[in-house]
């Protein structure tokens, strides 16, 4: 028999108002809770028609808030992380370019003008 877990108002409104608000979407949700996402959207539908209090809708949006800035840094991060392993494989380039005396369009320029 399976066992089914008792879970209190209290809760189910949270993370209803949670999901309601666009904070989280219900995938991550159902992962970090462990609940199934057709429960959290009936919980989201539940408390879908009842007013929040002031004080928690200012929390739900810095939360969302939050998120959104977090994303923000985690792109920003990213870039730097890319730019910072280009700008460190030009240089490598650049040091086997002047050790390997390689021939490129600028060095027989170069070349021409020294030899005149």
């Amino acid at each position: 028999m399976i066992k089914r877990t008792q879970y209190s108002e209290e809760y189910k409104r949270k993370l209803g108002l949670e999901l309601a608000a666009g904070i989280t979407s219900a995938s991550e949700m159902s992962k970090r809770e462990r609940i199934s996402s057709t429960t959290l959207y009936k919980w989201r539908d539940m408390v879908h028609g009842i007013v929040v209090p002031p004080d928690e809708k200012e929390i739900l949006e810095m939360r969302k808030k939050i998120k959104d800035l977090e994303e923000t840094v985690s792109d920003q991060a990213l870039t730097i992380h890319i730019l910072k392993k280009t700008q460190k494989i030009m240089e490598q380039l650049k040091k086997q370019e002047r050790s390997s005396g390689s021939i490129s369009p600028l060095t027989l320029e170069s070349k021409k003008v020294v030899k005149r």
